[in-house]
Order: structure tokens, then C-alpha cells, then sequence
């Protein structure tokens, strides 16, 4: 169980926490709260995506950027720049000290590691080298082990000699946060899924092909993002637009499911005094008393 809120003052921050799989309509939904925040306080209420792959401005429709509204954390690195859950939570903190403390700022979580990194405090393990990191996962996929990522993560932490963290679930409640939880039925999200994969095949030609004749070289983990990896191999002719199309939507289809559980196992670990709403749909008539009651000034 995660323990209660801190009391710092200047941690202390009112925020709503819009979470939830990718493809629910999360943006959407966070646009929609965070006007109605704006008009219960009179002024700007912020918003401030928590995404591991929108912060990267080469790619903003491939990674699903547009929005109604502007908010914080998108398009803010090259696709070649590293970028890692420490970062963006240093960056995030940054911008949530620099708002006005009266108002409250609004979350749109995707990733749940950057969000629990974000609203928990959890500690970080510490950046490696890339000699490290490449030897690690050298080890790994000699060693045939499954989940090749989190086994190189484990052995280049050994390796560097870094101490164990605690549980990422452990950690102490930052601000005043309401949860949303968006959490559509499956059929219907599959249906969206299917949407966006047919959209970013259709609308991301050009971008991919500009991100190939650029000469920019993608760090690792934006090369073999989901649809970055298949529009550049379409764009290169070794992928067809039905092939690149079915490829992005079986891959978003398995990250929805893993992003449902731990968002599933993360309200199950809040605290009974942090207030939360889970929704299959963000015309649910529950939003708005529960935004009344938990965001009025």
C-alpha cells in the first residue's frame, strides 16, 4: 500500500491525474478537464503529458501529439537525444514548481513508470554507460533469457555496482492528486487501436520519410519504437501499407495491455484518502461531479 500524501508545502500541489491505455482518448478527455479547470479558476490550468515517446519532435503524428490544446513535455527533444524516466521527471518537476500553487495542474499519463516516478517519488536507479549497457545486453541474449530489456537492465545495474531500489509501488504520494482512470472495454479500444494504426500509416509518410533523409540517427529506443519502426520500413519499401498497418496495430494492441495492467494495479495500490474514478468512456455523467467535487477552488 502506498502510504499517504506528503505535506510539504511545496509538494503539496493540487493536481488531477488523467491515466490510462494508449488509444483510450486520454488527450481528449485531459483537454476537455483542464478547460473546465481553467474556467473554475479564472486563469491557465496546465497540462503536462507524461509520455516516454511524445517528448520527441521529429515524430508528432506517429507518436499521436495533436490535441485541442496545448500542453507541457511534447516535442522537446531531437529524436537523437537519450531520453529516460529521471529526465523527464527532472523536467516535469521543474515546470509543476514553476506554476501559480493555487491552481491545479493536469497529468495526461501514458507511461506508467514516468507517472509513478512522478507522483510517487520512487527512487531511480542510476544511468549507465553505453559500453555498459551494450555488454549487459551482449550477456542477455547470449544467455537466451526471455525478457531480454528488463534482464539487460538488471545486469548493468549489477554490473556498475548500484544499490537495489525499493518497490516502484512503494513510494509516498507528491501532490493532492485525483485520479481518472480511462479504461475503455476492450473491443471498443481495439477498435481505436485500429483507427490510429490506419491513421499513422495514412497521415505519417512524409514525417518518416523526413526522419530517414534527415541523417538524424534515432537513439535505440525511438528506432524501434512502435510505428517509428514499421513507417521506416515502409517508407523504405520493405514493408507494404496493409503490412505496416496490421504490424503498429498487433504492437499497440500488447503495450494496451500491458499499460492496463499497471494502471489496473496501481489504482489498486493508492491510498483510501487519494480520490479516484475509473471510466469506460469520457461521456460518463460521473466526470464532471466528480471534477466539481474534487477541483473547485
Amino acid at each position: 500500500m502506498i502510504s499517504s500524501l506528503g505535506t510539504r508545502p511545496e509538494e503539496y500541489r493540487r493536481a488531477l491525474v488523467v491515466c490510462g491505455p494508449t488509444a483510450a482518448g486520454k488527450s481528449a478527455l485531459t483537454d476537455m478537464l483542464a478547460e473546465e479547470v481553467s474556467g473554475s479558476y479564472g486563469t491557465w490550468a496546465t497540462t503536462i503529458v507524461v509520455d516516454s515517446m511524445q517528448v520527441y519532435r521529429e515524430i508528432p503524428t506517429i507518436t499521436n501529439q495533436a490535441r485541442a490544446r496545448p500542453a507541457e513535455m511534447v516535442g522537446i527533444v531531437s529524436v537523437a537525444e537519450e531520453w529516460s524516466v529521471a529526465r523527464h521527471r527532472e523536467w516535469a518537476e521543474e515546470k509543476i514548481v514553476s506554476l501559480p500553487a493555487q491552481v491545479p495542474f493536469v497529468l495526461d499519463a501514458g507511461t506508467g513508470l514516468y507517472l509513478n516516478a512522478l507522483v510517487l517519488g520512487v527512487p531511480l536507479a542510476p544511468k549507465v554507460s553505453p559500453r555498459t549497457r551494450a555488454e549487459a545486453e551482449r550477456l542477455v541474449i547470449a544467455s537466451g533469457a526471455e525478457n531480454t530489456r528488463r534482464a539487460a537492465r538488471k545486469l548493468e545495474l549489477d554490473i556498475v555496482g548500484a544499490q537495489r531500489r525499493g518497490s516502484i509501488w512503494e513510494g509516498t504520494l507528491r501532490y493532492d492528486a485525483a485520479f481518472v482512470y480511462l479504461r475503455p472495454e476492450r473491443a471498443e479500444l481495439d477498435q481505436n487501436i485500429r483507427a490510429r494504426s490506419s491513421g499513422i500509416v495514412r497521415e505519417g509518410v512524409d514525417e518518416a520519410e523526413r526522419l530517414l533523409g534527415s541523417g538524424i540517427e534515432p537513439n535505440p529506443s525511438v528506432r524501434g519504437a512502435i510505428g517509428v519502426k514499421e513507417m521506416l520500413l515502409h517508407v523504405s519499401g520493405d514493408l507494404s501499407a496493409r503490412e505496416t498497418e496490421d504490424r503498429i496495430c498487433a504492437r499497440t494492441r500488447r503495450l494496451a495491455r500491458r499499460q492496463i495492467r499497471w494502471f489496473d494495479k496501481l489504482a489498486r495500490s493508492l491510498p483510501d484518502n487519494a480520490p479516484l474514478l475509473v471510466v469506460e468512456d469520457s461521456q460518463d455523467e460521473k466526470l464532471m461531479h466528480f471534477m466539481h467535487d474534487r477541483m473547485s477552488p
